[in-house]
């Protein structure tokens, strides 16, 4: 089974559940959880550990059991490292169907509430009946202002990329 085929099975599984939101919830939480903890990923795919074993770990986190049954699958082919790689279809098909629009944000210091809110506004109009997030990147090289990118299109209005056309310029 192809990495595509298991976000599609996953996705296919939280639409007809009802938990679309909910699932993609536990998805992030997992990443963040694992980004700090990757041997616990490491174990999952070790055929030193049974799968008996595997599946004790697994129902000691508090997901929803769509997702632990999703992480059981994994773990059963020792492929519990494939979540990485089924993430971004998996975010992709859920912003798709939860009609969002999702934006990288590139700052060189942290971007406030009030800041968000006022890039949303100008933002919004390009994308008429969609909820937009972002994804919020701390760039110091930067030095100053926000680079956004969407779908590999970037409009960069930092400080750096400004000292860069005046450089080319002079």
């Amino acid at each position: 089974m192809g990495i595509e085929n298991y976000a599609k099975a996953l996705f296919d599984l939280a639409k007809e559940q009802n938990k679309i939101d909910l699932l993609t919830f536990h998805f992030d939480d997992f990443m963040n959880a694992m980004e700090k903890n990757p041997n616990w990923v490491s174990m999952m795919d070790s055929p030193m550990i049974s799968f008996e074993e595997k599946k004790k770990m697994i129902d000691t986190l508090e997901y929803d059991s769509t997702f632990l049954a999703f992480l059981k699958m994994l773990a059963q082919k020792n492929m519990t490292h494939a979540y990485l790689e089924v993430y971004p279809i998996w975010a992709h098909m859920s912003r798709v169907f939860l009609n969002i629009t999702h934006i990288h944000l590139y700052s060189a210091i942290p971007v406030t509430e009030e800041q968000e809110n006022a890039l949303r506004k100008v933002i919004q109009p390009r994308f008429p009946n969609k909820k937009i997030t972002f994804h919020m990147t701390i760039d110091p090289s930067l030095i100053g202002g926000v680079k956004i990118v969407y779908q590999g299109q970037s409009l960069d209005r930092s400080v750096a990329r400004e000292l860069e056309e005046l450089y080319t310029t002079i």
